[in-house]
C-alpha cells in the first residue's frame, strides 16, 4: 500500500526508523555495494519489506486492533497476489463479476461504502489495482487512528440487500470479503486456497451468526439455535431467532472454514455438509439463510 497504515500516529517510514529489524532490512536494501555502486534490489522487494513493517504495528486501542489488524493482513495478502498476476490472469474468467479485473472493481466499490464514511476521497483515473490498494490503505489509516467509540457508529454494510451495522461489523465484513475474493482469484489462477488465521475465522463466523436471524424467512419463532463450528477457528454459539426465545429448537454443527465459505455464497446450501439435531426444517432454513449473507 502506498498510503501509510497509521498506528499510534506512526507511519510506515517512521516505524522503519524505530524498529531495529525493519530498519536493518531497509538499510541493507538501500546501502551501496562494496564496490561503491548503489545496490539494485528487485523493484517489489522494498515495498514488500514496508508491507511487512505495516503488519508488525498495532493500533493504539485493543478494540481497534481487533478489526484493523485482520483487515490489514488480508489487504497485504491481496496486494501481493494481485502483484503476481500476469496480464492474461487479470482477464481470467470468474463466475461472479466476469473476470479478475471485474472482481477487484467490485471489491473496491464495496470498500468505498466504508471508506467514504471515514472521509477517504474517491480515487479516479488510476489502474484498478492501485486504486483499490490506495483506498484500502487510507481506510486502514483512518480506522487505526480512531478510538473504540468510533467502532459503534452505524454505517452501510455491503450485500445484496440494504443493511446497516456498526463500523466494527463493517470492518470484519471488509476482512471477510477481501479474503473471499482473494481465494476466488487463487482458484481462477490455479493457486492454492489460503484460509485466514484461526482467530480471524472465528471473527468472521461470529459476524455471520450475528446477522443470521435477519436472513431467516418465515414467521418469527420464539426459539434459538445452537451452532457448533469445529476445526480451526471453531466454537459454540447460541443464536436467538427472536428477541425472547424460550428454548433451543435445533443444534447445527459444521466445519468452521466451510461455514465461512457458506456465508460467502461459495458453497451451495443443498450440498453443504452439516449435522443437525432437533427441528430439521429449521436447520435447513438456517443453512439456506447463511448462504445469502455474502457481499456479492
Amino acid at each position: 500500500m502506498t498510503d501509510s497504515y497509521l498506528s499510534n500516529g506512526q507511519g510506515s517510514q517512521d516505524h522503519v526508523v524505530s524498529c531495529p529489524d525493519c530498519s536493518a532490512a531497509i538499510t541493507l536494501l538501500d546501502a551501496p555495494s562494496a564496490q561503491g555502486e548503489a545496490a539494485a534490489p528487485p523493484p517489489a522487494l522494498r515495498e514488500a519489506m514496508l508491507a511487512k513493517a505495516r503488519l508488525r504495528r498495532s493500533p493504539a486501542e485493543t478494540a481497534v486492533a481487533a478489526v484493523a489488524v485482520p483487515y490489514a493482513q488480508q489487504v497485504a495478502l491481496m496486494d501481493g497476489l494481485l502483484g503476481e498476476l500476469s496480464v492474461a490472469q487479470w482477464e481470467a474468467p470468474l463466475a461472479k463479476h466476469g473476470t479478475v479485473r471485474g472482481m477487484v472493481e467490485h471489491l473496491a466499490a464495496n470498500d468505498a461504502r466504508v471508506a467514504g464514511f471515514m472521509g477517504v476521497p474517491a480515487s479516479a483515473g488510476l489502474p484498478v489495482h492501485r486504486r483499490w490498494r490506495e483506498q484500502a490503505g487510507s481506510l486502514l489509516e483512518r480506522v487505526s487512528a480512531g478510538t473504540g467509540v468510533l467502532l459503534g457508529v452505524e454505517v452501510e454494510l455491503a450485500g445484496t440487500r440494504p443493511a446497516r451495522g456498526p463500523l466494527r461489523q463493517a470492518m470484519v465484513q471488509r476482512t471477510f470479503e477481501t479474503w473471499t475474493h482473494a481465494d476466488d482469484i487463487r482458484t481462477a489462477t490455479a493457486r492454492s486456497s489460503a484460509p485466514p488465521a484461526d482467530e480471524h475465522v472465528r471473527m468472521i463466523a461470529e459476524f455471520g451468526l450475528a446477522v443470521l436471524p435477519k436472513a431467516v424467512k418465515g414467521p418469527r419463532r420464539d426459539v434459538a439455535a445452537t451452532v457448533v463450528l469445529t476445526g480451526p477457528g471453531g466454537g459454540t454459539w447460541t443464536v436467538p431467532l427472536s428477541p425472547t426465545p424460550d428454548r433451543v429448537a435445533v443444534l447445527v454443527s459444521a466445519d468452521a472454514v466451510h461455514f465461512c465459505k457458506l456465508l460467502a455464497g461459495r458453497w451451495p446450501p443443498g450440498s453443504f455438509p452439516y449435522a443437525a439435531e432437533g427441528d430439521p426444517a429449521l436447520a435447513r432454513e438456517l443453512i439456506r439463510a447463511a448462504s445469502t449473507l455474502g457481499c456479492d
